[in-house]
């Protein structure tokens, strides 16, 4: 698979929404890829745990990716980025980030 078929990517290129992701998880455990569900997704490993432990986290992982900063900056941002990466609303933002304090990731 090619960087430019990954989730992260199509996501970022407007190709496929954020709710599509379950559809790509779903690929990778019918196919037959050598590459982990991280990478096949175009994901670090730690924003696959990341994701893994809190899904609400999806949508400041890409836009982590989108605007060039960490995952951390991007859920500092103000409202109007986080409806950018089509958060719910800015209370979503700051539940993910207390949660990554809480269990010491941040």
């Amino acid at each position: 698979m090619s960087e430019n078929d990954k989730f992260l990517y199509l996501c970022l290129e407007g190709e496929v929404d954020l709710e599509d992701i379950d559809d790509f998880i779903d690929d990778w455990h019918d196919g037959d890829s050598e590459e982990e569900l991280y990478e096949f997704l175009g994901f670090s490993r730690d924003e696959y745990a990341l994701y893994v432990e809190k899904p609400t986290a999806l949508p400041y992982i890409v836009m982590s990716h989108r605007f060039g900063v960490t995952i951390e900056q991007a859920l500092g941002f103000q409202e109007g980025f986080a409806l950018a990466a089509r958060a719910k609303n800015a209370n979503e933002a700051q539940e993910v980030l207390e949660w990554l304090k809480k269990t010491g990731r941040i």
